[in-house]
């Protein structure tokens, strides 16, 4: 009778094997403000609340720092990059942009260094970059439940950076 050796496990493809850069170098202490957009980082997370930066800004224990978000900002480092492409996109631009604009606050709402970096036109269409790959994921969902339409997806393998596509 044989015994068989037990299998090693694979990795799940859902655990995070790519590590963001700008959220590895954030080792904080206690309370932090953004000097740029004035999110606050307390109890282990930022927010955006102007009470409390005014409550904490002059406070000697608070340490004065540049965000993530602010940082990919400033060196042009997108997390997500959405392509808009269609003769509905250019019908409804406005409502489109909107639409955008609202997935953004909702989604700082939740986490503050969820941003839209830029938003440019291009030949074909419009081009969205942000500061996360699940920001630019909630856009595009957004998008299709809104106004239909098709969008793809294509996920980095070596960084945390989406591609997406949508087309109506």
């Amino acid at each position: 009778m044989d015994i068989k050796k037990p299998h090693t496990l694979r990795q799940r493809k859902s655990i995070d094997s790519a590590a963001d850069p700008y959220l590895m170098a954030e080792v904080i202490n206690g309370t932090a403000i953004c000097k740029k957009c004035h999110a606050v980082f307390i109890n282990k997370r930022w927010t955006l609340n102007e009470d409390l930066y005014s409550k904490t800004v002059d406070r000697k224990d608070t340490t004065k720092v540049v965000c993530a978000a602010c940082r990919k900002v400033k060196d042009q480092f997108p997390g997500g990059i959405i392509q808009l492409k269609g003769g509905f996109l250019t019908e409804h631009k406005n409502e489109i942009l909107k639409l955008i604009k609202n997935e953004e606050q909702r989604a700082k709402g939740f986490n503050p260094l969820e941003r839209i970096m830029s938003i440019c036109d291009i030949k074909s269409g419009i081009e969205i970059t942000t500061t996360n790959e699940k920001l630019a994921q909630r856009i595009g969902k957004s998008l299709q439940k809104a106004y239909q339409g098709r969008v793809y997806y294509k996920w980095s393998d070596d960084t945390k950076l989406l591609r997406a596509e949508w087309e109506r």
